[in-house]
Order: C-alpha cells, then structure tokens, then sequence
C-alpha cells in the first residue's frame, strides 16, 4: 500500500530546518532510518492508552520510543508499550498504520543527533476486551498510564502532531461513532 501524506508542518522539537509529513501507510518508506516506534492501543470500547511523562514540556502521549541499536522497529514499539504503560502485547499483534516522515532541508548539522531522513513509526493494536487498570513499571519516565475515551485524547494531547493519525484510525465497531 502507498502511503498518504495527511499533513505536512514543522515542529519546535527538531532544530535545523525541516519538513514533517505524517504518513498514513502499512509500510516503512524507504530512505528513511526508524528512530522510535510509538503503539495507539484501543480497548474494545474504543478507549486508547495513553502515558504520562513527568518531565518539563511533556505530558500526555502516546506510549514509545527510541529503536535501540540492533533491534527490530516493531520489537522497540512492543517494549516502549510495555515499559510505559505494564501492557504486555506480542510485536505480531501490532499493526504499522503511518508514522512521522522527517526531512532535513539544508543537511546535518554536526551537532544534530539523529538522521537527516528519519522516521517515526506508529504501530496500532485493538484489544477484544475492555483495557485493564494499567501502571507504568517502576523506574520508568513515566508516571501514569490510562484508559481514555478517544474524544479525551485531544484535551490531554493538544500539541501533538500526530492527531491527524488517530482522526485516520477508524471507530471500533460497536462503539460510539463506530
């Protein structure tokens, strides 16, 4: 499947300049090297699983992050879901859905750690049942983790550029809106 580009922006968090595609697609692009993984859980009543970092600027979000040196994109999203959040989901259940495709326009600064075509890949799972009572493992950055409606994810998110992903994730069947 060819990948959709849902928006294009620029973000604060990425010094040197740059053009940020969100991607709707079942494949990694090519050209790309996958930095993080990040996993959208949905329970059975369409509530999606989010974290909390404890951190200056952070917040609310989407449990994942960085791919560590020789591991599969898909295993990182599964340990990032598991270490944020104490969900336990096998990496075959996760669905790669789009993701963050990030192009350096004038080169790599020497002083830039990541690379000048990276991307940020967003996985999807859906539960069969309601979401259990989840709790970050202790010593994690994470300080909570919670069940919330889809609607709330806005409320608690509102910077996040990656709502146009979730807005292209349909409504479980059954749900509201569903």
């Amino acid at each position: 499947m060819a990948s959709t580009v849902l928006h294009t922006l620029t973000v604060p968090w990425v010094r040197p300049p740059h053009r940020m595609d969100l991607l709707l697609g079942s494949e990694l692009p090519p050209g790309y090297e996958v930095t993080t993984a990040f996993v959208i859980a949905l329970d059975s009543a369409d509530r999606m699983l989010l974290t909390r970092v404890d951190l200056p600027g952070r917040g609310w979000g989407v449990p994942g992050g960085h791919v560590d040196p020789g591991e599969g994109v898909v295993a990182a999203a599964a340990r990032e879901l598991t270490e944020e959040t104490g969900l336990v989901v096998p990496a075959e259940r996760l669905a790669l859905f789009g993701g963050q495709r990030i192009t350096l326009l004038e080169g790599r600064p020497a002083d830039y750690a990541y690379p000048e075509r990276a991307y940020m890949a967003f996985y999807t799972v859906r539960l069969d049942r309601p979401g259990a009572p989840t709790s970050p493992p202790p010593g994690t950055e994470c300080g909570a983790a919670e069940w919330v409606d889809r609607a709330e994810v806005p409320l608690r998110c509102p910077r996040a550029e990656w709502l146009p992903l979730l807005a292209a994730l349909e409504p479980i069947a059954g749900t509201p809106g569903g």
